[in-house]
């Protein structure tokens, strides 16, 4: 037998991962998650490569990542994760005894079967609000080994199948899927589904850094394109590296496993996203916004003939970029000679646009693409909410 059929012999007789088309919802996970292992296809639909090392994961971990257990394996699955591996908590004891008579959560029991949904109608579309879990249960390895009590962020997926949404949730963390069906209220994956009693015209969805998964339904022809969530939003790229935060000039990033930006506070500047290293912040019309290498970020920019020194731009700015000199050549702009003018203390300047906005001369401006029609409005409105 020659080499290379010994190799096809070998390739043929090891396990193998495979995937059911007719089960397969094209969530992605697979394909995300272990790339050497899966593809998504033409047809929309995952796909094994035909050579693949199955020995590159846990078995079970492949299988267990599919929302609607499309993924099957040839050999004998193993544990999920092989939690003697990890070292035991000293007195963990202690502190189990101390859940083990407390009556579990039920509103957080309900989120692990998807229960907890709400639909509001509004007057162009129907909103959707589904809380996934945002708790670990009280299960004893839980404390034996140290691991978390905030849910790490589950995986899901929305398909529209008419006036239906199925919902899917899944746990994706593994050493938290190897507590799952610990207890007979946590079950690792589950699927929700919600029926729109009318005719609609497509969805948008997005799901949060604090588990809520958000699905807008369309009353009308044409809102889709059109459409445009109240805030930038971050997604799962997000490696919570505190930089969107720190720039941030209203304070509406707030930290955890993913960043979150509150819409009350996002005047939809773009700060976040152009100093964002990993791509992981998008508008508000779910456009992912440019990163910006820090040192070519684009800065405040004073035209002083049209500054009147009225130092709005000095008020407003939350980063100290901005103080007033005098205007030396005052007499070129038919000015007092006493009058004073913005000046852009550059290091410190984000490109935030919050002076280009409060700036009623447009005496000062920031010469970046990310520039919405919207941003002056969203600001004021901030202000006069009390901000």
């Amino acid at each position: 037998m020659s080499e290379t059929s010994a190799i096809q012999e070998t390739v043929q007789k090891a396990e193998r991962f495979a995937v059911d088309p007719h089960l397969c919802i094209a969530c992605d996970a697979c394909c995300q998650d272990f790339p050497e292992i899966f593809f998504m296809g033409q047809d929309a639909k995952a796909h094994t490569f035909d050579v693949h090392d199955s020995t590159l994961y846990n078995a079970r971990t492949v299988v267990d990542v599919c929302p609607t257990s499309a993924i099957s394996y040839t050999g004998e699955l193993p544990p999920a994760e092989d939690l003697s591996k990890l070292e035991e908590v000293p007195g963990w004891e202690a502190e189990w005894a101390k859940w083990r008579g407390v009556e579990q959560d039920k509103l957080e029991r309900d989120r692990r079967y998807g229960r907890d949904w709400s639909v509001e109608e509004e007057d162009d579309l129907v909103r959707i609000k589904v809380q996934f879990p945002t708790r670990v249960p009280a299960v004893r390895d839980r404390f034996r080994y140290g691991l978390t009590e905030v849910m790490p962020i589950y995986g899901h997926h929305v398909v529209q199948d008419g006036a239906a949404f199925q919902i899917y949730g899944w746990v994706k963390d593994p050493k938290i899927r190897a507590l799952c069906h610990t207890t007979n209220s946590f079950p690792g994956q589950f699927l929700t589904t919600i029926e729109i009693k009318r005719t609609t015209f497509g969805h948008a969805a997005r799901f949060d850094a604090h588990q809520q998964l958000e699905i807008v339904v369309f009353k009308k022809p044409g809102m889709k394109e059109s459409w445009k969530w109240r805030s930038h939003f971050i997604g799962e790229k997000c490696t919570a590296c505190t930089i969107c935060e720190r720039v941030c000039p209203t304070n509406a990033i707030s930290g955890g496993e993913r960043f979150f930006i509150d819409p009350d506070l996002c005047i939809n500047c773009s700060v976040c996203g152009i100093y964002c290293p990993f791509d992981a912040i998008d508008n508000d019309r779910d456009i992912t916004v440019t990163h910006i290498k820090p040192k070519v970020v684009p800065k405040a920019l004073v035209h002083e003939e049209l500054c009147t020194g009225c130092e709005f731009c000095v008020d407003v700015c939350p980063f100290e970029a901005i103080v007033m000199k005098p205007l030396v050549d005052a007499g070129d702009y038919d000015l007092p000679q006493t009058s004073r003018v913005a000046m852009v203390i550059e290091k410190n300047c984000t490109s935030c646009k919050l002076c280009e906005q409060v700036c009623i001369k447009d005496a000062i401006e920031i010469p970046r693409v990310q520039n919405f029609r919207d941003i002056g409005m969203s600001f004021m409105n901030y202000l006069a909410d009390g901000h």
